[in-house]
């Protein structure tokens, strides 16, 4: 039975924190193609300004009490003192320690028996608002810089501009329409996979080398690095807060720039089964991923099953 404080604090940072698994990474190359387009890395006062304007109003405030409204009244004082703090971090490839300082409020699910069982805890993150300003500029960068140089396939979704579900629904019945208009009769099988706890379990130099591969500009890559890196957080339950600690997590799902990041670190993967020689389409929302696969027999579906598992994991 756990019943002290502490007790249950441990509980929750190994639901919330858990350290990523070993992935293997000797296939990891020193090599890598920088993006060769001129793109302005000095973030712009227009830029900062859409962003924060953006922000809903209502939104909880950080955990220093500052909320997005504060932030917005203050604008036309705070633009030049915030252009040169966000322009100093992209230059010296710098996500501050105090922007990555987190509080979680813990929540309990209602009507729930067992309230052992850390799966019936969520949390509410508040987050330093400069760190949200700084990152949406950062997101929308790399969300612009991906569509236009197409570095994502087709089919992964979300975090994309004009990518929404209904996009994945739309291309998963057309597929399922091109396959059923052929001449040859076939059988169609989807497997639905969801990555348990996926952004908790990314490797974070496994992520920037696909950034690289896929010709991300080298200032967003070294920003990344230092956006992941020395994050610390501190729980609020029952009316208490535990001290800051550092935590092992690398992104959280809830964030959107987890989302696109995600996107990055699962395509050579979806790349892996579009090259496979066998009856297979692929659609990736996030760490959803629905493997559609047709044939004229069962036995065949069962063997390129088992050739897509191989896949996954090697």
């Amino acid at each position: 039975m756990i019943e002290s404080f502490e007790e249950k604090i441990k509980m929750l940072r190994k639901k919330f924190f858990s350290s990523s698994s070993q992935i293997n990474i000797s296939n990891i190359s020193r090599s890598f193609i920088l993006l060769t387009v001129l793109f302005n890395s000095i973030l712009l006062q227009d830029e900062m300004r859409q962003m924060i304007q953006w922000v809903k109003v209502d939104k909880a405030s950080d955990a220093f009490e500052i909320s997005n409204k504060a932030l917005q009244v203050s604008l036309m004082k705070l633009t030049l003192i915030l252009i040169s703090l966000f322009n100093a971090c992209v230059i010296h490839k710098y996500h501050s320690k105090q922007f990555k300082r987190t509080q979680m409020i813990i929540l309990r699910k209602s009507k729930k028996s067992n309230y052992i069982d850390s799966k019936i805890y969520w949390f509410i993150a508040l987050l330093d608002i400069m760190n949200k300003t700084l990152k949406s500029i950062m997101i929308k960068r790399l969300s612009d810089i991906t569509e236009t140089h197409l570095m994502l396939l087709n089919t992964q979704m979300r975090a994309r501009c004009k990518w929404f579900m209904i996009s994945a629904l739309n291309l998963l019945v057309n597929q399922v329409h091109a396959v059923w208009d052929c001449k040859i009769k076939y059988v169609i099988f989807m497997l639905s996979l969801n990555i348990a706890e996926a952004f908790n379990h990314v490797l974070h130099i496994k992520l920037l080398h696909t950034l690289r591969m896929r010709r991300t500009l080298n200032y967003i890559v070294n920003w990344t690095r230092s956006f992941l890196k020395d994050r610390k957080s501190s729980l609020m339950f029952d009316e208490q807060i535990d001290a800051m600690q550092w935590v092992d997590a690398d992104i959280s799902q809830r964030f959107l720039i987890s989302s696109i990041l995600f996107l990055f670190f699962n395509a050579s993967l979806i790349e892996k089964y579009k090259a496979l020689e066998i009856k297979i389409e692929i659609l990736n929302f996030v760490n959803d991923i629905n493997i559609l696969i047709y044939d004229r027999f069962t036995e065949s579906i069962c063997k390129t099953l088992s050739k897509a598992h191989d896949v996954c994991m090697t």
